[in-house]
């Protein structure tokens, strides 16, 4: 699974000096919740981080000593406060830096570079060794070049979720065992796991994060269960907002604390879809299809047909209305749209299949019965969560081989394309199940040409 990993561990960087200064603050005055955080001092702070319960791995307490944890640190507040936590519970932490895309913004400098500057000022304060870790061929090879063909074949990837399962919770932890002999690692996610203790048995569940506008839970239900049972998500019982409470009273640190979160592809940045998708794939122009008229929109034409999804605003000036895409044809390059007022006649599905899904932990038996498994379930990030039926089909895919699985919905979604991840959750519990990769056929059928 591993590519290279001889030559992988050669990448980190030199042992970085480490500041061994004490800091000390005055009350932070930033909005924070009023039971544990409001008007406490870096000394509150830290009795808090301090005192909160941090779950690992059964396995953990036969340990002679507390665990030797590799952290995952991105310059930003919530791995800052994890390894502070940490660190502060005695923990055995080593910080690792993980470059996956070199980027270089329009402006000419490198976000990466400045998120490496931020970490390393954060380990100074922390006082725990730092290091760099190059994983950029291998998120090319793992999860990259399966991104471009997705797109190519029509589908609605989300490289966020493979990084997940091939780079963070797999070549990150192999490459930390082997260099530093860690017992874990440890991520800023905002999710929560129990291993076993916890529901009376020794299967790993995950389940969501307190802060649930932040949970990252969807991120992660196509990691490997025996990959998350090498993982500690210290902050999933927190709020977002407090963590960043946190952050900010740690003295000359406004630089993390006032960076904004990450939003949509981490390697696109700010830039629109089809001028990053044509560095690397062939587009060509073609025309918009108004399904209200039954005809092409004359003078307007789109960038190239795989750069379009179900939902997505098709951004056609001089129209009367907003119109979004109601379906997206590659092989004739044409794209089909609606004005928003017809919208939810070609965006509303009620089922659809999923295949290649990874569970995490047992499958449930109902999956496999007449009536089905009755779950709950996300399409996107911070997406609606919906009541839904699960079912094994009895049939494979013929992408993979893998069980077809039928999923049908209480209330419908809008705007489920294939290639997106449904991430399945327990009916009454936050308990995440794992996820799968989604097929559905477009609700607008074109006429023949």
């Amino acid at each position: 699974m591993i590519n290279n990993i001889n030559k992988t561990k050669k990448c980190y960087n030199t042992l970085l000096s480490v500041n061994k200064s004490r800091y000390f603050t005055t009350t932070s005055t930033s909005t924070t919740s009023p039971n544990i955080l409001e008007n406490n001092s870096f000394d509150d702070f830290n009795q808090v981080l301090k005192n909160t319960k941090v779950r690992i791995p059964t396995s953990a307490l036969l340990l002679p000593k507390r665990p030797r944890v590799c952290i995952g640190m991105s310059g930003g507040v919530d791995s800052t406060i994890t390894a502070k936590l940490l660190k502060l519970q005695g923990f055995d932490v080593t910080g690792v830096f993980i470059k996956s895309w070199d980027e270089i913004e329009d402006t000419g400098r490198c976000q990466g570079e400045r998120d490496w500057k931020d970490a390393v000022e954060a380990s100074k304060f922390l006082d725990i060794p730092m290091y760099k870790a190059d994983f950029v061929k291998d998120y090319w090879n793992r999860v990259f070049m399966d991104f471009l063909k997705d797109y190519e074949n029509g589908l609605t990837p989300n490289p966020d979720v493979w990084c997940n399962r091939e780079i963070k919770f797999d070549l990150f932890f192999d490459f930390a065992k082997e260099n530093f002999g860690v017992d874990y690692i440890a991520t800023g996610h905002y999710s929560n796991l129990y291993y076993g203790e916890e529901n009376g048995n020794n299967n790993l569940q995950l389940h969501r994060a307190i802060d649930k506008n932040k949970d990252q839970t969807f991120f992660l239900c196509m990691t490997k269960g025996e990959r998350l049972k090498q993982a500690i998500f210290p902050i999933g019982g927190f709020a977002k907002k407090d963590i960043v409470s946190f952050a900010k009273t740690i003295p000359d640190f406004s630089n993390i604390t006032s960076k904004k979160s990450s939003r949509g592809i981490c390697f696109i940045g700010k830039r629109p879809l089809p001028d990053f998708l044509s560095q690397y794939i062939h587009l060509e122009s073609g025309n918009f299809y108004d399904v209200s008229t039954n005809s092409i929109i004359n003078g307007k034409k789109h960038k190239g047909a795989v750069c379009y999804t179900i939902g997505q605003k098709a951004n056609i000036g001089s129209l009367s209305e907003r119109y979004f895409i109601v379906r997206s044809d590659i092989e004739s390059n044409i794209v089909y749209v609606c004005p928003e007022s017809q919208f939810n006649s070609f965006s509303l599905y009620h089922e659809f299949n999923v295949h290649s899904f990874n569970w995490i932990n047992e499958i449930p038996t109902e999956v496999k019965s007449e009536q089905g498994f009755k779950g709950r379930g996300i399409c996107r990030h911070r997406g609606e969560v919906v009541d839904l039926t699960i079912k094994d089909t009895g049939k494979t895919s013929p992408i993979d081989g893998s069980i077809v699985y039928s999923v049908n919905l209480d209330q419908p979604l809008r705007s489920v394309a294939s290639g997106q991840i449904l991430c399945l959750f327990d009916r009454n519990t936050d308990r995440c199940f794992g996820g799968g990769v989604l097929h559905s056929d477009p609700l607008y059928k074109p006429p023949i040409f």
